[in-house]
């Protein structure tokens, strides 16, 4: 268990913070998120953001409860992003740069294991469950707010000045 809590926690050391990088880096997050190290050139300021966030999480419980609120809620997502791939595979001009072997089957096998991985994580514990869905949640109207003050067109309240 712990070489594989330790290989989860360099993928998330190294793909978190790039996730807050891209998202300010396109105008979803705070701007200076997308700042880079000077001398290691990496996302120094996004990777600040994500030791805190994951020390926030770590002092709220046991690593069960921690896995139960946050890691199950990633197979949601795994199984989104399938969907997405059949979505976009199905815009008109979309031409993928690689092929899937095995496609759809394949995808929805990965959709189905996922959702069942959360099913069961969620049948498990319930509440612990609830609790990790409410800190996804909490993102939405976050996100639509954000996007809402950054439209196109849109006068900023400083740009009065």
């Amino acid at each position: 268990m712990i070489l594989s809590s330790l290989g989860v926690l360099n993928g998330v050391i190294l793909a978190g913070p790039r996730i807050y990088f891209a998202m300010a880096d396109e105008g979803l997050a705070f701007g200076w998120l997308s700042s880079v190290h000077p001398r290691f050139h990496t996302p120094h300021m996004a990777t600040l953001v994500q030791a805190l966030w994951s020390s926030v999480l770590v002092a709220t419980g046991t690593y069960r409860a921690l896995f139960t609120r946050v890691i199950y809620t990633e197979w949601l997502f795994f199984a989104l992003l399938t969907i997405g791939l059949f979505r976009l595979r199905r815009r008109a001009g979309y031409s993928p740069a690689f092929g899937c072997w095995g496609y759809p089957v394949i995808p929805l096998l990965f959709t189905g294991a996922s959702v069942l991985v959360a099913g069961i994580q969620i049948a498990a514990d319930p509440r612990d469950a609830a609790i990790g869905l409410l800190l996804v949640v909490i993102g939405l109207p976050v996100y639509y707010l954000w996007v809402r003050a950054k439209r196109p067109g849109r006068v900023e309240p400083h740009a009065h000045h």
